[in-house]
């Protein structure tokens, strides 16, 4: 793919973005509406493109203000998958954390607008799975303006499992203990309430609630720890 090329005959790259081992990410124009798009385009074969299909499906289904819009997917010309979404400015909540830590306020307003979007997933029996702050977007900076990304690993509730019991994906210091201990096959969207109250407990102490040397470190603190009190370690944080 090069800047210049229009795909599926209505997307013209603009500009090269980001690229990783899955795929690549460019800037492009919808001729369409005539606005700015997100266009992933996914390299390689095998079990990941299925998750980036799946992905492109689940979020032609979601419409709501805080989960990333799909604009369209399809094939490309060389028969690669592509999925087109909204063009978002701002930042990560990652990257904003490391800037320091947010307001009781400000955590309340990110929970209840992640919480929100969340529930619109769930209703259509989707589960996340890898929510965490680098997936949390802040539109223009903004933490109402939060909406969630990558929903790669997601899986609806009926659906077949694409991984074997036990065989984790998502992210350790997020994960809830049913996830960490039998894989994804038994999930339910608690384990998405449970990242996102981990994804809380971060923005209000500035650190994430389990945290190891290695992964099974983490893993046995989900397991078996006990969670720290945040007004222990943030004291003017309401009861």
């Amino acid at each position: 793919m090069r800047v210049g090329d229009v795909v599926g005959g209505r997307f013209e790259l603009l500009a090269l973005a980001g690229s990783g081992g899955m795929g690549e990410v460019y800037r492009a124009l919808d001729r369409v509406t005539g606005t700015t798009v997100a266009l992933t385009v996914v390299l390689g074969a095998g079990v990941h493109v299925a998750r980036f299909d799946r992905e492109a499906r689940f979020l032609s289904e979601l419409s709501h203000p805080g989960i990333v819009r799909h604009v369209a997917h399809g094939r490309t010309s060389s028969g690669r998958s592509y999925l087109a979404m909204e063009w978002l400015e701002g930042e990560d909540l990652s990257r904003r954390l490391v800037r320091g830590r947010l307001t009781v306020e400000e955590t309340l307003t990110l929970g209840v607008k992640a919480a929100e979007a969340l529930a619109e997933a769930h209703a259509r029996e989707n589960v996340h799975r890898d929510l965490k702050p680098s997936n949390l977007f802040l539109v223009d900076g903004q933490i109402e303006q939060v909406k969630i990304l990558d929903f790669g690993i997601a899986r609806r509730l009926d659906a077949t499992p694409m991984t074997l019991t036990g065989v984790a994906l998502g992210t350790p210091a997020y994960m809830a203990p049913e996830q960490a201990r039998v894989g994804y096959s038994a999930l339910t969207p608690r384990a998405d309430v449970f990242a996102l109250g981990c994804v809380l407990f971060e923005c209000l102490v500035g650190a994430p609630v389990f945290v190891g040397e290695n992964i099974p470190a983490i893993l046995a603190k989900i397991l078996f720890g006990e969670v720290p009190s945040i007004r222990s370690l943030r004291p003017e944080v309401p009861a």
